[in-house]
């Protein structure tokens, strides 16, 4: 009887589960009906809320555009504008430093003119300067060696004098006593 007992017992249990099941079903059916025709109109009012929403979303959305198209619009005319005057200032600026570089270099210029003027006068002054020096140096060896040849001169003079008879110093003759 002991093997018997473990198929009896759930067998009982099962069937009793079963009846407890069956009258709990019809209750469960019940209920999901009901709920599912609940959910079906809240879904009905809530697509029908939806809709409202969106069509006013819809209207604002194109309200906000037109408004949004008018700023662009005015916002694109203001950058415009305030391109403009920047590029007018710029195109000022730009030429004014124009001038002024132009101006520069034709002062560049002339300065360079008068740097080679002066650099050749410069360059006349010390060829003149060095031409002096060298007639200076030039006279002052044609004087010392005028003055080595008369000093030469008087030299070979005071040799051929001295070598000469007349210029030889004769004894005094002694006075005659009288």
């Amino acid at each position: 009887m002991k093997k018997w007992s473990y198929i009896i017992f759930p067998a009982i249990m099962l069937g009793v589960f079963v009846v407890f099941y069956m009258a709990s079903k019809k209750k469960w059916d019940e209920a999901e009906a009901q709920r599912t025709a609940e959910v079906q109109k809240a879904k009905e009012a809530d697509d029908a809320r939806k809709a409202a929403a969106e069509e006013a979303a819809r209207i604002a959305a194109h309200k906000r555009q037109e408004d949004q198209k008018k700023e662009e619009a005015e916002t694109e005319k203001k950058r415009e504008d305030k391109w403009n005057a920047e590029t007018a200032a710029i195109v000022a600026v730009t030429d004014k430093a124009k001038a002024e570089a132009d101006a520069s270099n034709k002062e560049s210029a002339d300065l360079e003119i008068q740097i080679d003027t002066l650099r050749k006068q410069k360059e006349q002054l010390n060829r003149e300067d060095f031409d002096l020096l060298k007639n200076l140096e030039m006279a002052r060896t044609r004087q010392r060696d005028a003055e080595l040849d008369i000093q030469r001169m008087v030299t070979m003079i005071a040799d051929k004098a001295a070598q000469s008879q007349m210029a030889a110093v004769r004894p005094v003759p002694a006075a005659e006593p009288k």
